[in-house]
């Protein structure tokens, strides 16, 4: 019996047959352009910022040499094995001394750059092919992170700059509209110099008309809870996108987690997804409970992740009515202490509901002044925060 695939001692998620059909789809429209995905990719990465030490042959070796492997892997319906390869890339590139950030820049570079083959001439189902290809950079994106994070973990912690850009890599990129919904959203790492934390926020798209929001927080900080966050991320993304059921993908990232987590580490997340005409349907893993203005708060259900085998976990359903706002938050938040006492779940649910009327950048910014004003001025923790606002066109909103 072969072993389940992993990457960097992670169970990884292993892609439907489906998946790996359509993969082949665009494995074939890519494959006769390989050579013109790759000189565009290296132009996009020169025209940018050619990294220190790499030359354009340097770029077009490494570069290539992930192409290849990536088409070949999609070609063959073998995209596990196609993440080992990543993951040596991740690593010599880490050992080439390869900056962070041109890694992540170069990741959007390579989408800019096949997009424009897979998409003309428009294939017959272009969605299917979106979100198929999109849900393998995750997990590569991952792989290639965590691999690059081992290698260069010591020169990583150290320098502010390079753990900054990390942390903007590691970060979803959450719009401001999803759906009728403004989005707005906030993370501060309590580590000031490497700016890398456990704390995690996600969002996508699991399928037609249902957007997927996850928010948690990883015990530990730092590189480790950072590169795990993502991997968290990851998973949740696939058993989701695999089956959309909030439940039992929390059930299946508990029993992954559990396995793979270090002894005595946990982790707690909300997961809630939003149907587009005011239902959210809600999972929680031993996180704080949200805030809702326009009902009652949703009550926690379900214990933390990777602290027992077999957990299960309750939906919870409630409606946003239009203009009213939902708040999510890591324990950061209202766990700041100072000489003033505890900033408080009291207290942030008595400043959301007097800012009801007010835009979610608003808000957020208004809870961590006050969250900050009880810790003298600096958190003890991670701090994660994602606020929404049902549109209602007929209250105008404060800023």
């Amino acid at each position: 019996m072969n072993p389940k695939p992993r990457f960097m001692g992670h169970r990884l998620v292993e892609f439907s047959g489906s998946a790996k059909e359509t993969m082949r789809e665009i494995a074939d429209r890519l494959a006769p352009y390989e050579r013109l995905i790759v000189e565009g990719w290296v132009q996009r990465q020169c025209d940018t910022w050619q990294p220190p030490a790499f030359s354009r042959d340097d770029l077009t070796h490494v570069f290539g040499d992930i192409v290849s492997a990536v088409f070949r892997a999609m070609q063959s319906g073998e995209l596990e094995r196609c993440i080992d390869h990543l993951e040596r890339a991740g690593a010599q590139l880490a050992e080439r001394q390869f900056p962070f950030d041109a890694l992540i820049i170069s990741v959007h570079f390579f989408e800019e750059t096949y997009l424009q083959y897979l998409l003309h001439p428009t294939p017959e189902k272009p969605g299917r092919w979106l979100v198929t290809i999109d849900e393998f950079l995750h997990v590569a994106l991952a792989a290639i992170s965590n691999a690059y994070f081992e290698a260069y973990r010591k020169e990583l912690l150290e320098s502010a700059e390079i753990g900054r850009t990390a942390q903007e890599g590691l970060l979803a990129e959450i719009p401001g509209q999803v759906a009728d919904l403004e989005v707005a959203q906030s993370y501060i790492s309590a580590q000031a110099k490497a700016r890398l934390g456990g704390d995690f926020l996600d969002h996508f798209t699991a399928e037609p008309g249902i957007e997927v929001f996850l928010i948690g927080d990883l015990s530990g900080h730092g590189l480790e809870a950072a590169a795990d966050s993502l991997t968290i991320r990851s998973l949740f993304r696939g058993f989701m996108r695999e089956q959309p059921d909030l439940s039992l993908a929390m059930e299946r990232l508990n029993e992954v987690v559990y396995d793979e987590l270090r002894p005595g580490h946990f982790a707690t997340a909300l997961a809630f997804s939003y149907d587009g005409e005011g239902q959210i349907q809600i999972v929680n893993a031993g996180h704080p409970p949200p805030v809702l203005c326009s009902g009652p708060r949703p009550e926690s259900h379900g214990i933390a992740l990777a602290v027992q085998h077999g957990s299960t976990y309750e939906v919870q359903k409630v409606e946003l009515l239009p203009g009213a706002v939902f708040v999510a938050f890591t324990d950061g938040l209202i766990e700041s202490h100072g000489p003033d006492g505890m900033y408080g779940e009291e207290r942030l649910v008595e400043t959301v509901a007097a800012m009801a009327d007010c835009t979610p950048k608003a808000i957020i910014r208004r809870l961590l002044e006050e969250s900050r004003r009880f810790s003298s001025g600096r958190f003890a923790d991670d701090v994660a925060v994602l606020a929404l606002r049902r549109t209602d066109k007929s209250c105008p909103l404060s800023n």
